[in-house]
């Protein structure tokens, strides 16, 4: 994963990478079975930093195929988001966290 949501020319509100990255290495030691990829989709969503694979896939510099492999294997095998929408042109996926990514 690319160095994500850089903070060179940042704004007030937006996120800050070091902040972001503890959150994801808090859901992944809190959820060991996810991988990486999948612990950032996790907290984008939760956070509200990226709900759809394209933005996320752009945001963090990743190929969108590989995020869509890892957000399709986080919405079939662990309940922690849902898919709401899907473009069957672009595959672009819109997700969003369930109740149980609170947890």
């Amino acid at each position: 994963m690319s160095a994500p949501l850089q903070n060179h020319g940042k704004k007030d509100n937006a996120p800050d990478a070091a902040h972001f990255l503890h959150l994801v290495e808090r859901t992944l030691a809190s959820n060991p079975e996810l991988s990486p990829v999948q612990g950032a989709i996790l907290v984008a969503a939760r956070q509200d930093i990226a709900r759809d694979s394209k933005t996320f896939a752009r945001l963090f510099g990743m190929a969108h195929a590989i995020v869509l492999r890892e957000l399709n294997a986080l919405i079939q095998t662990t309940g922690l988001v849902t898919q709401t929408k899907r473009d069957t042109r672009t595959l672009r996926t819109h997700y969003q966290p369930t109740s149980l990514s609170d947890v």
